[in-house]
């Protein structure tokens, strides 16, 4: 018999809708994977297009990545073994963080075990009691719990709107805090919506704010040199502290904190979940230097260009069937995400169902990683899609919101 502490639990909303769907054998997570995330993965036993990775650039599979992987665990094995701080600091790491100072321009750059983990801890390190954030309501959830772990105060804005965010501004300075930081992410990892970057960076400057910016899901695939939209918008000297993550484009696990040398020094030997965290693996550590620097050659800017094309390609199908899907982009923008908004908990949950047995897999999000009643299907595409996939998979979309939709009206 469990203690009530854990049988309460069970009558979270989150964990009822789950455990019901879960008990029909209807539910969308947690589902198994038999092989690599390419265009096409196998799920379940059954290979299906794969619209539900983060792996843009297509680098998880390439044989050069594959290779700096399998030559790093023969030389140190298959563990870090300790902290950063202590015994846990290889080589590795060091030329992984050498690779992303020279690419961003900055001093210096720090590694952490998970993206997570680099917000959690950099946001706790940064900012205390006395200080005052203003943040996008749809930032991610590791940025928000690194400032509950940080215990400053907060003023959440209206996503992407920079009257809120002044608005913010006035009541963070009305506070009187030490300092106030503004943070944003660059590509919003839900609604694959892009943040105003040059307006952003204005206000902060305006009222004496530093700015974050997480580029986690936009790094390698926009600006000249495919640092991410600070890049691309040229806000580069606005922006005091930059994260990105490698498990997205650069198709391996963990994050990074690049900026000056004082902001990283004072990471190291500050930012908890850090320093109290077994360091990253041999094999993550230099699938995530192999991916940064194949990003850095003519063939990261070719593999960039096709997701953008597989992007538009993939929008365009889709509004031709009369499916909205513009997360309220700009005409001249792009995105790897592409959200349709289906509403209902259960009926994206029927939907994605659908989806799966005519071999389409994607993502999908309800409350709380999106707001109530707004639940979407969270696709992306990647460099290695064909148009023929695509094009195939806007038409099951099409089918299966067709029939969820007639379900639900009966």
């Amino acid at each position: 018999m469990n203690h009530p502490l854990i049988d309460r639990l069970a009558a979270d909303d989150r964990v009822r809708l789950f455990s019901s769907l879960q008990d029909a054998g209807q539910s969308p997570y947690y589902r198994t994977m038999h092989s690599s995330s390419g265009a096409t993965s196998n799920v379940q036993g059954v290979d299906r297009i794969m619209l539900g990775s983060n792996n843009y650039l297509g680098l998880a599979n390439h044989p050069q990545v594959i290779e700096a992987t399998t030559e790093a665990v023969r030389r140190f094995g298959s563990a870090s073994t300790g902290s950063r701080l202590l015994n846990g600091t290889m080589s590795l790491h060091e030329e992984l963080e050498a690779e992303i100072a020279d690419w961003f321009g900055t001093e210096d750059a720090l590694c952490f075990s998970t993206g997570y983990q680099t917000n959690l801890g950099t946001l706790a390190a940064l900012v205390g009691g006395r200080d005052a954030v203003v943040i996008d309501e749809f930032a991610h959830a590791s940025l928000r719990d690194g400032l509950r772990m940080a215990r400053t105060s907060v003023h959440p804005f209206r996503h992407n709107d920079l009257s809120a965010l002044e608005e913010a501004l006035v009541a963070a300075r009305g506070e009187s805090p030490d300092q106030i930081l503004v943070v944003v992410d660059s590509l919003y990892s839900m609604e694959g919506s892009l943040a105003p970057l040059t307006g952003v960076a204005d206000l902060a400057r305006e009222f004496g704010a530093a700015l974050m910016v997480d580029e986690a899901h936009a790094m390698g695939l926009y600006g000249p040199t495919r640092r991410g939209r600070v890049d691309e918008t040229g806000t580069v000297d606005a922006v005091d502290v930059t994260m990105a993550s490698f498990s997205k484009s650069s198709a391996s696990c963990g994050g990074f904190i690049t900026g000056s040398a004082e902001l990283v020094t004072g990471l190291r030997v500050t930012a908890r979940p850090m320093i109290f965290s077994t360091s990253s693996v041999p094999a993550a550590t230099a699938s995530s230097l192999a991916s940064i620097r194949l990003m850095r050659t003519d063939e990261g800017a070719r593999r960039t260009d096709a997701v953008r094309r597989n992007s538009i390609l993939l929008r365009t199908e889709l509004r031709g069937k009369g499916i909205e899907c513009d997360s309220g982009l700009p005409d001249d923008s792009w995105s790897p995400i592409v959200p349709v908004p289906v509403g209902d908990d259960l009926r994206a949950a029927h939907t994605w169902n659908l989806l799966l047995e005519a071999g389409v897999y994607t993502g999908v999000a309800v409350h709380p990683a999106v707001p109530a009643a707004g639940a979407i299907l969270r696709l992306c595409v990647t460099a290695d899609h064909t148009e023929e996939q695509l094009v195939g998979a806007a038409v099951s979309i099409a089918h299966a919101l067709a029939a969820t939709r007639l379900d639900a009206a009966s």
